[in-house]
């Protein structure tokens, strides 16, 4: 992979220290959808209140699980990082037990695209100019993992969770999530409730109607629908808004990349 920085700092920008277990994504890669799935699993498991289900250490903790918490890890929107300056370094994971969280690129830097358009307002481009853009789109999305499969070894512990698989089998990966987060014998009854109550439908229903108003199932616009933190989830749904040209030049920038996700190594 060549599109890392030059600029190569050997502390990661966020490592959450007081945290022993990380789940590091990109901007929309699925992490809302998993941090619902954990949160309702383990808010019913330590007996809280649903308000709290997205109050990730909180319930982790109340669940007697090590601290775990979510970062974007510097790949932030509003943090308007170029990739040429985004950090490489991981030392700062070391001693955490690390769940990279990833999804399809094409689709991840179309939803990308409305997240920073209608709910964080960093960008006023069109979609043809976000993926080309060094800030947000493509490039971007290569060098975090680039940045990833070079430093996959730092941390004490390492799973690599796909967004497709999460889609494809949900209780056996909430599951295998919860084990390496700590949850020795994952509850089956408890798994199953988890991933009813987080289906796309329901947590969207949740989004309309304010109920986590205090944590990020908020729309960005009631009145349209591509502003809702739960979007669409739909797998290839990238299409729907690109055109061929821009697929095929998303496309071309993935293959010259040389990035291969299948060279992360998990050590659970």
């Amino acid at each position: 992979m060549t599109r890392t920085s030059p600029h190569d700092p050997q502390r990661a920008p966020h490592a959450t220290d007081a945290s022993q277990t990380i789940v590091v994504s990109y901007p929309k890669s699925g992490r809302t959808w998993l941090r619902a799935l954990l949160g309702r699993y383990l808010t019913r498991r330590a007996r809280l209140p649903e308000s709290a289900m997205l109050d990730t250490e909180q319930v982790s903790v109340a669940a007697g699980l090590p601290r775990l918490s979510f970062t974007h890890d510097g790949s932030a929107m509003v943090e308007r990082t170029p990739w040429r300056e985004m950090a490489r370094g991981r030392a700062d994971y070391a001693e955490k037990s690390v769940i990279l969280l990833g999804r399809d690129i094409r689709d991840t830097v179309v939803s990308a695209y409305f997240q920073a358009t209608r709910r964080v307002h960093v960008f006023d481009g069109s979609m043809p100019q976000f993926i080309r853009s060094e800030q947000y789109g493509v490039e971007k999305l290569l060098a975090f993992y680039a940045i990833w499969l070079e430093a996959q070894h730092v941390p004490r512990r390492f799973l690599f969770v796909r967004y497709e698989d999460l889609h494809e089998s949900p209780r056996s990966m909430l599951a295998r999530v919860l084990r390496f987060a700590g949850e020795k014998s994952p509850d089956a009854a408890l798994v199953d409730e988890a991933v009813s109550h987080c289906a796309f439908d329901n947590l969207r229903r949740m989004e309309e109607s304010g109920q986590h108003r205090e944590g990020v199932l908020v729309p960005g616009d009631h009145s349209d629908p591509e502003s809702f933190k739960v979007r669409r989830g739909k797998i290839g749904g990238f299409r729907d808004y690109l055109s061929d040209e821009d697929v095929a030049w998303m496309e071309r920038m993935i293959a010259e990349s040389g990035l291969d996700i299948g060279a992360f190594q998990n050590r659970e």
